[in-house]
């Protein structure tokens, strides 16, 4: 009894050649194969368009016959799964909808859905793993150049970098599902999602991170590489513009020249961890945890305790402030400008009568007068200057009258 799936199987061993070769590169139709065996692949849908004239095997046969013979080209991209886990997202809003109508058919094939897509989760990680280890084993053995292998490198840093955005996003929605399959008792479900995802899900991001740490040291090696390449070639031109050079004379009777003493960094040493789960990182600690040296014990200490006698010193009176010059000035002022009365006394007048007042500038004795008195309510009159030539106002003011009486 013929079934499609029979039918495509028999279609691919009859045409096994072409399908080998569409492998490894396009096939067109004016090669040595014929036309009806790409048509019979095409009804088949094992073969899809390469341009006007060409055909490339299917992208999903393609990676199978890779994974089976573990075979990758040098720029083979990681298995994408960002969009499994939207595609997951969805099914458990879809799932938690359909919980709430009780449509018992529905939720059973959104269930089954969801395992699918959980399934092809593991199936991309497995395969994006096997992957890099791959490349890793091989010190990606199969570029040609230089160039080609620096590419490659930025190539599976960046692919490496957006995979473990996944992983991170997946952990967070795969905890989220787990809670709340468990807070609606759909244990089954939570249940085959602790199981297939977070049981996985450190393996996984251990094994990534290790990839990622393997990528940035070859691209450091490559670095240093190329920098040696170039120092390397610059010396071979020296040399071939050079035939009869004989090198650096340098004279090591005296002191050694500073190029033949370049001076090297000490060796980094990596620190253990101490919640890393390395078997070698925790033999390492214990090493260093023997290497300590034993702890000082306590010594016992017999002698009696120090007495101490308390001194209570007597209070302290606070000594009267002294009074500035400045300050015994204008209390002299004050008094008499209060016995001047409604009189007044001109400021700068009195000042030629009084050495403190004296001992200051006018204009600071006559700014510094003004302000006390007018602090301590008494009326002070500013008597400006005349105003300068070709001016209607006067700026300036050399003597002011201070006077008690109404309106102080």
């Amino acid at each position: 009894m013929s079934s499609p799936i029979r039918d495509l199987l028999h279609t691919l061993s009859r045409h096994a050649d072409l399908v080998q070769s569409g492998l490894l590169d396009v096939v067109c139709s004016e090669a040595d194969s014929s036309p009806a065996a790409i048509a019979a692949l095409r009804q088949a849908s094992a073969l899809r368009p390469a341009g006007d004239e060409g055909w490339r095997l299917h992208p999903r046969l393609r990676d199978y016959l890779q994974d089976h013979l573990q075979m990758f080209p040098a720029f083979q991209s990681l298995a994408e799964i960002g969009s499994l886990i939207s595609q997951l997202d969805a099914l458990w809003t879809e799932i938690a909808q359909v919980r709430q109508d009780a449509d018992q058919e529905a939720l059973a094939g959104l269930m089954l859905t969801l395992h699918g897509t959980a399934f092809d989760i593991v199936d991309s990680m497995e395969r994006n793993l096997l992957l890099l280890q791959t490349l890793m084993s091989t010190r990606f053995g199969n570029v040609k150049t230089l160039q080609a292998k620096k590419s490659q490198n930025r190539y599976y840093q960046q692919q490496t970098a957006t995979l473990a955005a996944d992983l991170s996003r997946l952990a967070v929605m795969a905890g989220e599902l787990e809670r709340q399959a468990s807070a609606w008792a759909l244990e089954p479900l939570a249940r085959f999602v602790r199981r297939n995802l977070l049981a996985r899900l450190g393996v996984w991001q251990q094994g990534l991170s290790e990839m990622q740490t393997l990528i940035r040291t070859e691209i450091f090696r490559l670095r240093e590489v190329e920098q040696r390449h170039q120092q390397l070639s610059r010396m071979d031109l020296l040399l071939r513009q050079q035939p009869g050079w004989r090198g650096f004379e340098a004279d090591l009777s005296g002191a050694i020249p500073d190029f033949l003493l370049a001076a090297r960094l000490p060796p980094l040493v990596a620190h253990a961890a101490p919640l890393d789960s390395e078997h070698a990182v925790r033999q390492e600690m214990r090493a260093l945890a023997r290497a300590l040296p034993p702890k000082a014990l306590p010594v016992a200490n017999t002698a009696p305790p120090k007495r101490y006698t308390r001194i209570i010193d007597a209070p302290r009176t606070a000594a009267a402030p002294t009074a500035t010059p400045a300050a015994q000035a204008l209390e002299r002022l004050a008094r008499d400008v209060i016995a001047a009365g409604s009189a007044g006394l001109h400021l700068a007048a009195w000042r030629q009568r009084d050495a403190a007042a004296q001992a200051m500038a006018p204009h600071v004795w006559l700014v510094f007068a003004v302000m006390a008195l007018r602090g301590r309510g008494m009326r002070v009159e500013l008597l400006g200057s005349e105003a300068r030539a070709g001016e209607h106002f006067a700026h300036h003011f050399d003597d002011a009258l201070a006077c008690v009486g109404p309106g102080a």
